[in-house]
């Protein structure tokens, strides 16, 4: 007997199961849930989303280092901003500098510092970027557009400013590139190379300069943008930083915040998640906030414990994954930074030799919206500052690149090997899992590690394939062959379960999610050991990656149940929208994929909201039938007629909604109307 099918012979039937059976109004609506996947339009059996491009990016089927890494490429500029625009297509920016690509814009021939990047042919497209992208941030927004915000000011070689009249008394601007601080890029993105960087508008210019900002989506699909330096450095000061924030689309003058005075100089790219009741939790220094945008208040919360998170300590944080079993409630998880004393650096430099003091092992969670209290976790494998929390579509998180020693930047101190202010790379990655019990979160089994570095400017994404990407690493001023050199390669990571079948629906995929609304049905034919009651449809937005951070990464599991077939392995899953509040999931692009036995489909590209800026409709929730298992009586006994048998079966989401109910309900069995009830159990 399948494991599963011994399970389930302990769990009882909810009473709704024999009033379903016999109440035709209930048996109609399972029924629609059942059939709605077949009601959708042509459009929705097409490979290409209308906005959002190509849909899907299918598994390699050449052989593959499970548990490792595959140099797959070249990235044309040095990957220190990557996203997935399509399921197709990667674009990576750089800053300003010597690149070896050259692209053309304008009639002339220079350096490239963006690119659009093909998985299928991996091969790098130059893409003219006018301002300085050195150190920017972005986020998708609503429309499926994607917006980079900030930067530095034009640079020559050797990153030297073009305005520096000491070390380019000439003014020369080799690479034609213009003051990034105040710039706003946006790209449509595409898969045929047909779609360009649109800046230099006034909607695309912000009030004030802005290096190294923190970007955040709102429930409306607009973006709040916090902080940054004016020109920057290593760490931010009273003279450089800009203790405000503003919103795009505009909503008119910036706005000052105590907070981002509070917390110099550890404030650069403060870290900011939008929590379910529209506050913004924010994390800079060792300080730790809720803000309430309406009322421009600032609510303390406990402060950081043990090491420094943000830029440059630069340890990884995440959102862990938002799942019905606690209602959505978000909870995030710092890993590594550092702990040295940096109140000694300024923005010209570290001031002290900080490639000599070690990462920060700890790892911490705080649930904002719960008691707000830091909390232990299982510590790191060894201490990493710049390490890149990654989702997997299976729920748990890879944790990779980064450096043993010191912290992000670089100087000409000369400290260590290079430019670099991070020494000692990590080579090894790890995998997180959040539910496992403490002191196993973090696993190596079947491991293996890269032979690139990934130091400052490295990045990394989640594929539609289920793979990671993986590039960038340069701590240097312009580029350089030195130690740690200018990295172009790009890497794949392939998680244990990549080359194994993957789950396929055989029912239409949704194009788009609303939040609430009425429940969608996915087919899929289960294998002999699969449970159906562990199946899960996920949502991801995989971010934008820079510094150590993916900008509007998230992680949704929908509630869900199923009806089986037994006679045909037939698996219907009943699947809900979006929750009914846009603060948990903000509209814009995503990936949705099916996890059957902890093995992911290929993701799907989809649009969650309206497609549009703007307040978004949020719609009555659409209860979920109650799981059930459906097998002939014919199939059952061998004997009779083909009559259904029905056993109510309670999953794990029907358990989660449930709240337990049906644990206090005794076991129910008979024959009703010529129709067979199997209480609690399924036929093997």
């Amino acid at each position: 007997m399948a494991p599963y099918l011994a399970s389930m012979l302990a769990l009882p039937v909810l009473l709704a199961s024999a009033s379903n059976l016999l109440n035709p109004a209930a048996s109609e609506r399972q029924a629609r849930h059942r059939d709605l996947a077949r009601h959708h339009t042509e459009l929705d059996r097409r490979d290409v989303h209308p906005v959002l491009g190509r849909r899907t990016l299918e598994p390699r089927a050449a052989q593959v280092p499970l548990g490792g890494f595959e140099v797959v490429g070249n990235s044309g500029v040095s990957a220190q901003m990557m996203f997935l625009g399509t399921a197709e297509t990667v674009f990576i920016l750089d800053k300003t500098e010597n690149n070896p690509l050259q692209v053309t814009v304008n009639g002339k021939s220079r350096a490239a510092w963006g690119v659009s990047y093909s998985l299928s042919t991996n091969v790098a497209t130059p893409m003219g970027v006018t301002s300085n992208t050195f150190c920017a941030a972005g986020m998708s927004i609503a429309t499926g557009q994607w917006l980079v915000f900030g930067g530095n000011k034009p640079v020559t070689t050797d990153g030297v400013a073009v305005v520096d009249k000491i070390a380019n008394p000439s003014g020369a601007n080799p690479y034609g590139n213009t003051d990034g601080g105040e710039a706003i890029r946006m790209l449509t993105p595409c898969d045929d190379g047909s779609c360009a960087w649109k800046e230099g508008t006034q909607e695309l210019t912000m009030t004030s300069k802005r290096w190294y900002p923190t970007v955040e989506a709102l429930g409306d699909g607009s973006i709040v943008i916090f902080g940054g330096d004016i020109n920057g450095g290593y760490v931010s000061t009273y003279v450089q930083n800009n203790p405000t924030y503003e919103f795009w689309p505009k909503r008119g003058a910036q706005i000052k915040m105590d907070f981002l005075n509070a917390t110099v100089p550890m404030n650069l790219f403060p870290l900011t998640w939008l929590m379910p009741s529209g506050r913004l939790f924010m994390q800079a220094g060792y300080s730790t906030i809720l803000y309430d945008l309406a009322t421009q208040t600032e609510i303390p919360l406990a402060d950081m414990p043990y090491a420094q998170r943000v830029y440059p300590a630069s340890g990884a944080s995440v959102m862990l994954p938002l799942v019905p079993a606690n209602n959505y409630q978000p909870t995030i998880l710092f890993c590594g930074g550092s702990d040295a004393d940096l109140s000694k650096s300024s923005d010209g430099g570290a001031g002290f030799n900080v490639t000599a003091v070690p990462a920060d092992n700890t790892c911490v969670r705080i649930t904002p919206e719960g008691d707000a209290k830091y909390y232990d976790d299982d510590n790191l494998p060894e201490g990493r500052s710049m390490g890149n929390l990654i989702y997997l579509p299976d729920g748990k998180l890879w944790l990779g690149n980064g450096v043993n020693m010191g912290t992000a930047g670089y100087g000409d101190d000369k400290y260590s090997f290079g430019q670099s202010y991070g020494q000692n790379p990590i080579y090894m990655p790890a995998v997180y899992d959040p539910s496992a019990a403490k002191g196993k979160r973090f696993s190596r089994t079947g491991l293996s590690a890269s032979q690139h570095e990934r130091m400052y400017h490295s990045t990394a994404i989640l594929l539609a394939d289920g793979s990671l990407l993986i590039s960038g690493s340069n701590p240097n001023k312009d580029v350089t062959t030195v130690k740690w050199g200018t990295s172009y390669v790009v890497e794949r990571w392939y998680p244990s379960w990549y080359s194994n079948t993957r789950p396929k629906a055989t029912s239409d995929w949704p194009m788009t999610l609303t939040y609430g609304g009425p429940a969608w049905n996915l087919n899929y034919t289960q294998t002999d050991k699969s449970d159906p009651g562990s199946t899960k449809v996920v949502v991801i937005r995989t971010g934008f990656s820079t510094h150590g951070m993916n900008f509007g990464q998230r992680y949704l599991e929908l509630g869900a149940t199923y009806t089986l077939m037994k006679d045909t392995n037939e698996v219907t899953m009943h699947v809900s929208q979006m929750p009914a509040n846009a603060n948990i999931f903000q509209p814009g692009p995503a990936m949705i994929f099916l996890v059957v036995d902890g093995v992911p489909s290929t993701g799907q590209m989809i649009m969650i909201g309206s497609g549009q800026i703007g307040t978004q409709p949020l719609l009555p929730v659409d209860p979920l039938p109650t799981s059930q298992v459906l097998v002939s009586q014919k199939a059952a006994n061998g004997t009779g007629p083909a009559v259904v048998v029905a056993s109510s079966v309670p999953s794990s989401s029907a358990k989660k909604s449930a709240a337990g109910a049906a644990r206090s309900l005794p076991a129910l069995g008979g024959v009703l109307g010529g129709i067979v009830l199997l209480a609690g159990m399924m036929l093997a």
